[in-house]
């Protein structure tokens, strides 16, 4: 049972794990969580980390918003191109907006 409203975001992101950056889409997000599909699936609690840029009309301004972001792997499965991998965001911090 999901604790946080899921927003779908199709976003390009660079994803840093333990063995290298990894270019992802993110599928859906929320407060606490996000749903990437990538090329491979880090292993289950991997620590990742990411930056999104955030469309200023969907935050409500004229200017983007960058939030960088600390999160670890809870589970991940197949994809129709590479994997679906479901990472808990342990911390954020917002940025400039640009």
């Amino acid at each position: 049972m999901r604790n946080s409203v899921r927003f779908p975001v199709h976003l390009p992101v660079r994803v840093e794990t333990e063995s290298g950056p990894v270019d992802a889409v993110t599928e859906d997000i929320s407060a606490t969580g996000i749903l990437f599909t990538m090329p491979v699936a880090p292993a289950i609690n991997t620590r990742l980390t990411w930056k999104l840029r955030l469309p200023g009309d969907a935050m409500g301004g004229a200017d983007d918003v960058t939030v960088s972001c600390v999160g670890r792997v809870v589970w991940h499965g197949p994809a129709p191109e590479g994997r679906q991998v479901g990472v808990v965001i342990d911390g954020y911090r917002m940025g400039d907006r640009s």
